[in-house]
């Protein structure tokens, strides 16, 4: 029987595609199968992959166009054979226990779900990082709330078939429409303590672009998605402050980031803040924003007011404050 289904999308990764595949082969967990999806690579990525392919039997390999990451991870999904499913992505790398001791915790307690925290790998700086921040007396909300990754997660995979749970294959921001939706599935959710998985961020991400990426467009397809998917459980109204505050982290505090860095960006600022009046018009008395700090708080109510001036004051600080408090 394969326990785990490790799905990974791999796209011109020739520098570090070894080394993730040589982490989820020597897992101590043995029942598992690897599926690689390589996205339309253009690089060594393929001929790497199928040298792996070649020594081990439980890699299985598809090779396609390249149509984007959640593309990629739904195309794992459908031939996945294992009792759960787990994502890795290819530049990155998991601990050797990380499988065993998430299968042994979500299957002795009877969980559709496990989460762990991980390490976020900036150039020489490791950065040990919570994947449940805040933790209630309702963890399935804590769960909703919290990142929406794929890569540090065991998902029962009946659960996701059972419940056509994919990701949008927007080429952005994909996780978001559907992460969130599996703690509203699951019957319960586990959360390991320990940095089972390690994330590399590299240079040239699309969320750290020099210039305005147009797929930063993608955010509204994805919140819609994510409404739409709520409303669908019918569960809306339980959920209905965990998807305000999903909404207030994505468009209003990340907003700052993705979209007040451009000229093209602030552009969108009227958009989102008209989403916000007709949806959620007292987001303020969101019982997860008040748990913010003043610089989340300060960030949101900056994108929210719309002032040109104060955007322009904002950018200004921000930059002095990254180049050291000069201008």
């Amino acid at each position: 029987m394969i326990k785990v289904s490790v799905i990974v999308p791999a796209y011109n990764v020739e520098k570090y595609i070894e080394t993730c595949l040589d982490s989820i082969i020597n897992q101590t967990l043995k029942e598992i199968e690897i599926i690689i999806i390589n996205d339309g690579s253009t690089d060594s990525t393929k001929s790497k992959i199928e040298n792996y392919q070649k020594q081990y039997p439980n890699i299985t390999a598809i090779h396609k166009e390249n149509e984007g990451q959640g593309k990629a991870r739904n195309m794992g999904i459908e031939i996945a054979c294992g009792e759960f499913v787990t994502f890795v992505d290819a530049d990155d790398t998991i601990n050797e226990n990380m499988l065993k001791k998430m299968y042994q915790e979500v299957t002795t307690k009877q969980a559709d779900v496990a989460v762990c925290d991980y390490y976020e790998i900036i150039q020489d700086q490791t950065i040990r990082k919570k994947a449940i921040p805040q933790k209630t007396e309702d963890f399935k909300k804590d769960y909703i709330v919290s990142i929406a990754g794929p890569c540090n997660k065991l998902i029962r995979t009946k659960l996701l078939k059972e419940h056509n749970l994919r990701f949008l294959e927007t080429g952005i921001y994909e996780d978001i429409a559907m992460i969130p939706l599996i703690g509203v599935y699951a019957n319960k959710i586990l959360y390991l303590e320990e940095p089972y998985y390690h994330y590399y961020i590299r240079q040239g991400s699309t969320m750290r672009q020099k210039e305005f990426n147009e797929k930063l467009l993608s955010i509204y397809t994805v919140m819609e998605t994510l409404t739409q998917g709520f409303k669908q459980s019918n569960q809306y109204e339980k959920f209905e402050k965990e998807l305000e505050y999903i909404y207030i982290r994505h468009l209003l505090y990340a907003g700052t980031g993705r979209f007040l860095e451009y000229e093209e960006g602030i552009k969108q600022v009227p958009k989102i803040v008209s989403i916000m009046k007709k949806q959620y018009p007292n987001w303020r008395k969101n019982p997860y924003y008040k748990k913010q700090n003043f610089a989340f708080k300060l960030n949101c109510n900056i994108f929210y007011l719309n002032k040109r001036w104060l955007i322009n004051v904002f950018q200004t600080l921000k930059r002095i404050i990254k180049n050291g408090g000069s201008r």
